[in-house]
């Protein structure tokens, strides 16, 4: 495989094909980025079929496309399959929002307090939320157009965060051991769940985003019930 000149520190998949985007990808297959210690991030096609990394030509394992802006290691990267876009964030610098064909699309100007990356993506409405390790942490998000909307302190280093599929709300789980959704409008918790055995390394939610997988560093899984359709209405119906 042909790509980065350093250590891979970070990826991001998703099984969304992006045909629309990229000429040549299979609506069963997906891409998948990952960003390096050499300040790239690059874009891999995977074949459904095949089960592997494929070039552009379907068979020699290469990257698509070197996304570059970066001026240091990239310490967190996500991709959207829907929008064909990807958001990217080193220490000290922009947060960069690329096409996954290579072209940069903005540069996004952090807060100075901010230096510390360690979580990002992107929703359904094109806004990005990053999660930064500086002090207690940082959550922040910023619109498409890259003005910041909103930022939150915490109380805990973040180890995970997802959103559900509208973008309507950010879910949390880190050192505290709780999960906690939270409106991304406001980023104010709106649902917390009960404390798990330990801190939550990975969160999930299912097709129907009626359960929230949590995956827990000592290797257990905890499985909640939110209706997350039924928060939505609570908010609408209290004018939130």
């Amino acid at each position: 495989m042909f790509g980065h000149r350093d250590l891979v520190t970070c990826i991001s998949i998703t099984e969304v094909g992006i045909s629309l985007h990229i000429p040549h990808t299979r609506l069963a297959d997906g891409i998948i980025v990952t960003g390096s210690r050499d300040a790239t991030v690059c874009v891999w096609d995977w074949s459904g079929k095949l089960q592997r990394v494929t070039g552009i030509d379907g068979k020699h394992a290469s990257a698509r496309s070197v996304l570059t802006g970066h001026v240091g290691q990239v310490e967190c990267v996500h991709v959207s399959g829907e929008q064909g876009t990807v958001v990217s964030a080193s220490r000290g610098s922009p947060i960069l929002l690329h096409r996954v064909t290579g072209e940069l699309i903005r540069k996004i100007k952090v807060p100075a307090q901010f230096s510390i990356p360690s979580s990002i993506l992107i929703t359904k409405r094109c806004e990005i939320v990053a999660h930064y390790a500086d002090m207690s942490g940082y959550l922040a998000v910023f619109a498409p157009n890259g003005d910041i909307m909103n930022t939150q302190e915490l109380q805990e280093q973040v180890l995970s965060m997802i959103t559900d599929r509208e973008g309507n709300f950010l879910i949390t789980g880190g050192f505290n051991l709780t999960p906690v959704v939270r409106s991304i409008k406001t980023l104010s918790p709106v649902l917390r769940l009960a404390p798990c055995q330990s801190a939550v390394r990975v969160l999930s939610l299912s097709q129907d985003q009626r359960f929230l997988i949590a995956g827990l560093t000592n290797g257990t899984i905890n499985i909640y019930p939110v209706d997350l359709r039924r928060i939505v209405g609570d908010q609408y119906s209290t004018g939130n």
